[in-house]
């Protein structure tokens, strides 16, 4: 028993910003190999079929639609996986639940993976994700809007929520 369960408390489940910055950014390696490497193989069929400058212009509308299909299907498929997260959210022991501790939907992930994108696309939009430095579940807007926590990958059962009205 360690010394926060002696005094009647349990460890915070939640994972904070810092090792989340970290799993993105390892995301964001993995994504870029498999577009890149998606890019290259379509790029290779494409010139050769239209050769020339319509082959370059062709592989690079194949790289955009490989890195837009990447962004909007790997975090959403993932993280709805048994695997309940990204490739960084997996390498550091981390995984997505709801508030009952069970597995996302896809539908809760897709939500996830749209309000992620539309914070990523505005200006400032970093800051929304800062907040999770900030609020009690260590929670962004895109968790916020689809009701998701990330914890670590031995929590089992529901999320110990502040009620936010006790004294």
């Amino acid at each position: 028993m360690n010394q926060l369960q002696s005094m009647g408390m349990q460890p915070s489940p939640f994972k904070g910003f810092l090792i989340r910055f970290l799993a993105f950014m390892i995301d964001i390696v993995v994504t870029l190999i498999a577009v890149f490497a998606a890019a290259i193989v379509f790029g290779i069929f494409f010139g050769s079929l239209f050769g020339g400058e319509a082959g370059f212009g062709v592989g690079l509308i194949i790289f955009i639609l490989a890195a837009l299909a990447a962004q909007f299907l790997y975090k959403p498929l993932m993280e709805a996986s048994e695997y309940q997260g990204t490739v960084g959210k997996i390498t550091l022991g981390m995984k997505v639940v709801d508030k009952n501790g069970q597995r996302i939907t896809v539908a809760k992930s897709f939500i996830r993976t749209i309000v992620y994108i539309i914070e990523n696309a505005i200006p400032f939009g970093s800051l929304a994700f800062l907040i999770i430095a900030f609020t009690d579940e260590n929670q962004g807007l895109h968790d916020m809007a689809a009701e998701t926590y990330v914890v670590s990958k031995y929590w089992q059962g529901p999320i110990p929520l502040q009620d936010n009205f006790g004294a």
